[in-house]
């Protein structure tokens, strides 16, 4: 991601959060049942994309601004060659350890978001997450996206705009109450660090799609995603987890809520509405 000014990125702010917390760490790729919230995320968010792509399908995928790798790990493990990038030194080794760790392969590259160092139509699968909200002019990283993909590819784009008005307002105050138990036990421990603040911009999918339009996809599919709260006392990135009794739980009432979900709706339960849906999720195909 590019480190010209905060409005492009807030790189500076992501080195400084991926070098100073431990929850840079998480290991959110698992090959068993889901054990904490965000493992169980990223397991339906492969759901929701294998099912996009095909489930069988096999190819060349880059995730942009990796951090460390999650969703990567799932390609990577699906048999996809997969190429992780990030503009954060700290954050390619963290997702090397974690590759290495889950015994997977990947080709890790240090490089800028705006200025992609791959030739063109080089990648089956183009998919970024919790990236393109972190930019102001959002129209140049989705045409490098769009540039390296592969006629017939898809292009990810999962996108977490700030907003307050979707499902997280109904449990806000759970994680107040859980900021306000940590702030008392962290007193009486050491000192952490706090968190830098990450620029995120506003914007809804239909200034993403207007950028999309001069390409005109072959096909698009749009829909708010992360249909369920996410439940920490301290939300922002990177996500902190509950202890492990607690998470286990919040997993099987999520895992009942997207099955529900998907009865009622006809499809799968992770999706949602742009307006209820922590993020919402943009998927291409050139």
């Amino acid at each position: 991601m590019t480190n010209k000014t905060k409005k492009t990125g807030s790189a500076e702010q992501f080195e400084a959060n991926w070098k100073t917390r431990k929850e840079s760490f998480y290991n959110h790729w698992t090959p068993a049942t889901p054990s904490n919230q965000i493992q169980f995320a990223f397991r339906q968010h492969w759901d929701v994309f294998s099912s996009i792509i095909g489930k069988d399908k096999k190819g060349k995928c880059l995730e942009v601004g990796c951090g460390r790798g999650s969703i990567s790990s799932y390609f990577a493990d699906a048999g996809w060659d997969t190429t992780l990038l990030d503009w954060s030194p700290a954050a390619l080794e963290i997702a090397k350890k974690i590759f290495k760790t889950n015994r997977h392969q990947g080709f890790f590259v240090a490089g800028d978001t705006n200025y992609l160092p791959f030739k063109n139509e080089q990648f089956d699968v183009v998919v970024s997450i919790g990236l393109l909200e972190h930019f102001d002019n959002v129209c140049h990283p989705v045409q490098e996206h769009w540039r390296v993909l592969k006629p017939g590819g898809w292009f990810l784009g999962y996108i977490v705009p700030e907003k307050t008005d979707n499902v997280q307002r109904y449990f806000n105050w759970i994680n107040v109450i859980l900021k306000f138990i940590a702030d008392v036990i962290s007193k009486q421990r050491k000192k952490t660090v706090a968190k830098e603040q990450i620029f995120r911009n506003d914007y809804t999918s239909e200034t993403y799609l207007n950028c999309l339009k001069a390409y005109d996809p072959e096909k698009i599919f749009v829909s708010g995603i992360y249909s369920v709260p996410m439940i920490s006392h301290s939300p922002e990135f990177p996500f902190s987890l509950l202890p492990d009794t607690i998470e286990k739980i919040l997993v099987k009432i999520f895992k009942i809520v997207v099955w529900m979900r998907t009865l009622s709706t006809g499809k799968h339960g992770w999706l949602c509405s742009e307006k209820m849906g922590q993020a919402f999720l943009i998927a291409a195909k050139k």
